[in-house]
């Protein structure tokens, strides 16, 4: 995405596309000879939650101190890791707030349909996690939205997982 106000070290990359997310995992999985993927969505929500069914990774209330929604203020990205208050049980960062964060997952309309998880088709993806933009009603861990892959914006990014060798 061609537009420097997004451009700055240490924030989370915003504007690109599903696709762009995706073929970036297969690069990097290429270049450090692991496998590198987006979360599938089951994994996103796990990693936020922990095990015990939280509503923000950080406790069951929301707290503007411990992640970057439109309730901190900040008004865009922020730097990754500036709310280490906030990480999840698994001590995992940035889970709400910042940017909503693309998924391996396509769309469905409730949990009783199977994971859909193949790369290829056009279908929408999961975004997750709420953005600099969202109040607590939508950055919060159970929070789920459908974007097009071929989407882009200020608010949406991604986050990579290993995924280990069984």
């Amino acid at each position: 995405w061609n537009d420097p106000e997004w451009h700055i070290a240490n924030h989370p990359v915003v504007g690109v596309r599903w696709y762009e997310a995706y073929a970036f995992t297969q690069w990097l999985s290429a270049k450090l000879d692991v496998e590198i993927s987006l979360p599938t969505e089951a994994q996103w929500e796990r990693a936020a939650r922990g095990t015990d069914g939280r509503i923000y990774p950080h406790g069951n209330m929301l707290d503007a101190g411990k992640g970057n929604t439109s309730e901190t203020g900040i008004g865009r990205t922020s730097a990754v890791g500036l709310f280490p208050e906030g990480a999840s049980p698994e001590g995992v960062l940035d889970m709400i707030g910042n940017v909503f964060e693309w998924s391996m997952t396509k769309w469905r309309a409730s949990y009783s349909e199977s994971e859909d998880n193949d790369p290829s088709g056009t279908r929408g993806r999961v975004v997750r996690g709420g953005s600099w933009l969202d109040d607590q009603v939508n950055a919060r861990c159970a929070y789920r939205f459908r974007l097009d892959p071929g989407n882009r914006f200020d608010s949406i990014g991604f986050r990579l997982v290993r995924v280990p060798h069984l």
